[in-house]
């Protein structure tokens, strides 16, 4: 029985972009229970947009995908694996970037293990994992780092949350979405928007 929903968070003007993360969800060897779509017509931001798709979920696992990203076929099937043999509560594998060259990796941790010291002192995890459901919940979803004033990674400040609640994190050393970068910033540097400055 498969007991994952994918969550993708938008806005009105992006639905080009939304109907190919879509599509790559509707071309899943594992397909999702479900798939939860929240749009931010009021502009509350990003976080609050995620956590009100989050509060929707029945199911025991959740799969986020950013409106701009897409799932490699495989994507889903893997990290299912991945958290059924690892007991892991968080996993996130490796994301292919067509805006880099072949074999570069912006973030410097494609294919380490996962370090929890690491992620402390920087962002480096994308918003495309599976998390347990309920464990997410309970560490309050996507939220700004509490010590990291002015720092806008609302995924950053999840990670975090569930650290402080015990999650254990695995790296799926294995390459399954496709994270369209647009190269507004650096990535783990405060400043990046993870995407088009138009996003929110």
């Amino acid at each position: 029985m498969n007991d994952i929903t994918v969550c993708i968070a938008t806005i009105p003007p992006r639905q080009e972009h939304l109907q190919k993360a879509l599509a790559s969800v509707s071309r899943q060897t594992l397909q999702p229970a479900s798939v939860v779509v929240e749009y931010d017509h009021e502009r509350t931001g990003a976080a609050a947009t995620k956590n009100r798709a989050l509060a929707k979920v029945t199911t025991a696992w959740t799969a986020f995908l950013d409106d701009d990203d897409e799932f490699l076929p495989h994507h889903l099937e893997r990290i299912r694996d991945c958290a059924e043999t690892t007991g892991a509560d968080v996993v996130y594998p490796i994301p292919r970037v067509p805006r880099y060259e072949s074999g570069r990796d912006p973030m410097g941790r494609y294919g380490v293990p996962f370090d929890e010291e690491e992620l402390r002192r920087r962002s480096y995890i994308q918003t495309t994992t599976l998390v347990r459901t309920d464990l997410f919940k309970k560490a309050g979803g996507f939220q700004l780092p509490k010590d990291f004033p002015g720092c806008p990674f609302d995924d950053w400040g999840a990670w975090l949350a569930l650290l402080d609640v015990g999650a254990k994190f695995v790296h799926l050393p294995e390459e399954t979405f496709i994270w369209n970068h647009w190269g507004m910033g650096q990535p783990g540097v405060p400043g990046n928007t993870s995407g088009m400055a138009s996003r929110w």
